[in-house]
């Protein structure tokens, strides 16, 4: 029995590499680009130590410092103040490459390296829900992708973001893509378990269990009742263990029920800023200073603080109600101008959305801005979206629209909630497998059109001999 099983699988493997054959240039394509930025990280992270970092970063490595040394998540091993700006999936990942490798200089090409695995996941959707040969289009699209390049060996949340995302998109397609009575309560269950893994490393994410549910409920709203509160329930439920269950420690920690305190800077040391900027006419430094935010945004307290902080006490970053009070300030300025508000979020939605990302791939260079680059980036930005947006038009018609339209929700939802006074390229990074699938599916349709108008041309009768009988 043992003697079959091996053989059945070494029948399987050769057929599978005999399908393969057929696309082994875009699968050295694909490993190629992978190299490069695992060879590119490995060397960038010893030449230019800088380059793999920027003003977030500390806040990530100190938390996973503190959790290899001391088993808790706190803002440092020698500060034992709670970690409550971050939320603790980035900071995980970091520590167990620390806790592996013991050197900091190894996070950069390890993060690379894993950054093959939301390519992999996108060939595996595409093939899914497309075609092989579109599956390989999108894979190779996220690959090459500068952002995709710059995130992969830097140390912020948008790599692990990306995987999760897209990890997402992988278990919807056994949600989305099938028959609503194949689907089991487990695999739902499975969506919910990846979508809190999401929360985890990116606050951003906090509300979108609502769209997602929002969406499963019309998925299913043909199934019985209690069928229906099963599928929901077993959404929710892993949503409510681990953010719930994050949130409750912060809770007892630092005395607030929010998911992280990045969130509340956010709103008040940059939208809220921003929108105070706007109302009295003055530049972003001077409404921060009004607001009591660090000229050139945050700065852990350091330099700036709010009078109503209370910035004398050991470890102000540990208090939860003064990061609640910033929140509800914040909210406060916004509700209360909404046309500022309206044009902070459109002018950052529009930075989001086409903005070339000169600066994060610069960055990540190490080289000089120069206008080719923008130039370079930006036209592939152009195409990307352009691709995209036909992929849109042709999904929704498709047999599988309820999968393409959450895939869609999850894009705008993305770009909803990144949008803001701090918004920018790099925040577009995590759904850029969500447009390569989507640009996969406008390509492929663009290409059979043209097929269809040359198959068409040459059928056509030829009126040339005629054309020339008639001029004699």
């Amino acid at each position: 029995m043992v003697r079959r099983a091996v053989s059945d699988t070494r029948a399987r493997i050769e057929r599978l590499l005999v399908a393969e054959r057929r696309y082994t240039w875009w699968w050295a394509l694909i490993f190629f680009a992978i190299a490069t930025r695992v060879g590119w990280a490995a060397w960038i992270t010893h030449a230019h130590p800088t380059a793999v970092t920027n003003g977030d970063s500390p806040g990530y490595l100190g938390p996973a410092r503190a959790l290899v040394e001391t088993r808790h998540f706190s803002l440092s091993p020698d500060d034992a103040t709670p970690m409550f700006l971050r939320t603790p999936g980035y900071p995980a990942l970091l520590a167990l490459i620390l806790w592996v490798t013991g050197s900091q200089q190894s996070i950069s090409p390890i993060q690379a390296a894993l950054s093959v695995l939301p390519v992999l996941v996108t060939v595996f959707i595409a093939r899914k829900v497309i075609s092989p040969t579109a599956a390989m289009v999108a894979g190779a699209v996220v690959a090459l992708d500068p952002l995709q390049f710059s995130a992969s060996g830097t140390i912020l949340t948008e790599s692990l973001a990306t995987l999760t995302l897209v990890g997402i998109v992988a278990v919807g397609v056994f949600v989305f893509a099938r028959r609503t009575d194949q689907v089991r309560p487990r695999v739902v269950a499975a969506l919910g378990t990846v979508t809190a893994a999401a929360i985890m490393v990116r606050p951003a994410m906090y509300f979108f269990p609502i769209v997602a549910l929002v969406f499963l409920a019309l998925r299913f709203r043909n199934r019985p009742r209690r069928r229906l509160l099963a599928l929901l329930s077993a959404f929710a439920m892993p949503i409510v263990i681990v953010a719930g269950g994050w949130q409750v420690r912060n809770h007892y920690a630092v005395n607030s029920w929010q998911i992280a305190g990045a969130g509340a800077v956010t709103i008040y040391c940059y939208d809220a800023a921003a929108v105070q900027a706007k109302v009295a006419d003055n530049g972003m430094a001077s409404a921060r200073r009004q607001l009591g935010c660090n000229p050139t945004g945050w700065d852990n307290l350091a330099k700036a603080c709010p009078t109503w902080w209370g910035c004398d006490v050991p470890h102000p970053l540990g208090r939860g109600k003064s990061f609640d009070e910033m929140n509800r300030r914040g909210l406060h300025i916004l509700a209360r101008n909404p046309l500022e508000t309206a044009q902070v979020a459109f002018k950052g939605l529009g930075r989001e959305t086409l903005g070339p990302g000169t600066d994060t791939v610069r960055r990540f260079l190490n080289a000089s801005a120069s206008p080719a680059l923008t130039i370079a980036l930006l036209s592939w930005t152009v195409i990307l979206w352009t691709l995209a947006l036909v992929g849109v038009f042709v999904t929704l018609r498709s047999r599988l629209r309820a999968f393409w339209a959450f895939v869609i929700g999850i894009v705008v939802y993305v770009m909803v909630a990144s949008a803001g006074a701090e918004a920018d390229a790099r925040f577009r990074t995590p759904i850029v497998p969500l447009l390569a699938l989507l640009a996969a599916v406008g390509a492929q349709h663009l290409v059979r059109r043209v097929r269809e108008q040359r198959f068409a041309g040459a059928a056509r009768p030829q009126w040339k001999p005629w054309l020339s009988r008639w001029r004699r």
